[in-house]
């Protein structure tokens, strides 16, 4: 059909006004609505009751207001605890014996969670959420469903306190029955569900302990071995690794997955998950490195030593050098183990499916479950 006058000039007043919301369509509103946008949030504890938080905010957005809550997916106080007009800033949460959220709220613009990334547990140096990290989709993992560290062993009646207001359902415990036996976890309180899924096995592990009993003679000299161990976990034990995400899939939280030292079988678990909710590669290492921080910190040094001395049935507590050289984590261990994967399955993709055995519908679930907006 022929353009007639009237349409020739609706058209042209369409084209003439496309430039102009152009930018705020692209931007999904944000640039009619000045909506603000919370990144790199950040919360650590300086004190009994002091927290430093610190976050990127988009220029000129305005205060932020700080609501303390009990809960990550919901505020139950009744008033702003301060406004932040720039970061960081100290906030004072006095007479709170639980674990507490802090919900951001720009004047417009999406609220973000943040809370502590290592719990404050005296008998677990290295019990950390894996929330508040985002995904290449513009979502961030949910804080408060997901944790990850080493044996629970040595949780004092103060720790299973703080822990009571988590609401626990599943810990995921991945060491041999050797490891289990001489280490068992005694849950105090409402018992979640503890599921064995071994990694490795007991003789391999003998052999390892032995082996480090030993001690290497240098930071470096433990270090040869992590990359062949970590490509047997991911290829040897995939299905391992695919029950425990499937219980996550389906509903099975908040969960906690640990083996005994909370670095190697749990990192390699950790950086299969956040790279399964699409985190990105350099974030997935960088929370994997945080366990050199934990656990070799001078706050947890001595303890970490007193732990291994423990694990390894030493006649005295290992030195400094011992303890790096066991203890240390490298990004170069977790690249080769996405290396193996990428060489054994052609991509990470393939491995979810034909190693781990999760279809598409289970990644769905999880990110369904574990990503926020």
């Amino acid at each position: 059909m022929p353009l007639t006058r009237w349409h020739k000039h609706l058209l042209s007043s369409i084209v003439a006004f496309l430039p102009a919301v152009t930018p705020a369509l692209v931007l999904g509103g944000a640039a009619l609505a000045g909506a603000a946008q919370i990144d790199n949030a950040a919360c650590e504890m300086t004190g009994p009751g002091v927290y430093r938080l610190d976050y990127h905010v988009s220029p000129g957005s305005g205060p932020v207001e700080v609501w303390i809550s009990s809960r990550p997916d919901r505020i139950d106080s009744q008033k702003p605890a301060l406004s932040i007009k720039q970061p960081p800033a100290e906030v004072h949460a006095p007479g709170n014996t639980g674990r507490i959220y802090f919900h951001l709220k720009p004047a417009s613009g999406t609220p973000r969670v943040v809370s502590v990334r290592r719990l404050p547990l005296d008998g677990a140096a290295n019990f950390r959420d894996l929330g508040g990290y985002p995904s290449s989709d513009g979502r961030y993992v949910r804080w408060g469903l997901v944790y990850r560290s080493g044996h629970l062993a040595n949780l004092t009646a103060r720790d299973y306190q703080y822990l009571k207001s988590l609401g626990i359902r599943l810990i995921c415990d991945v060491r041999t029955e050797d490891e289990r036996t001489r280490f068992p976890t005694r849950w105090i309180g409402q018992v979640p569900e503890i599921l064995a899924v071994p990694i490795g096995q007991d003789r391999d592990v003998k052999i390892r302990r032995e082996e480090l009993r030993r001690g290497p003679a240098s930071p470096d000299a433990a270090a040869p071995n992590l990359p062949s161990s970590y490509d047997r976990y991911l290829i040897d034990f995939a299905g391992q690794y695919g029950v425990m995400l499937r219980r996550l899939a389906a509903g099975d939280l908040p969960a906690v997955e640990h083996c005994s030292a909370g670095k190697d079988r749990t990192g390699i678990f950790s950086a299969i998950l956040l790279t399964a909710l699409g985190v990105p590669r350099d974030i997935v290492i960088q929370d994997y490195l945080l366990t050199n921080r934990y656990l070799l910190g001078p706050d947890s040094l001595d303890k970490t030593a007193a732990d291994l001395q423990r694990l390894l049935d030493l006649p005295q507590i290992p030195s400094r050098t011992a303890v790096e050289a066991i203890m240390t984590v490298r990004a170069e261990s977790l690249e080769s183990a996405f290396a193996t994967i990428d060489t054994t399955y052609g991509s990470f993709s393939n491995y979810l499916n034909k190693g781990l055995r999760l279809s598409d519908s289970d990644v769905a679930k999880l990110k369904e479950r574990l990503l926020e907006p």
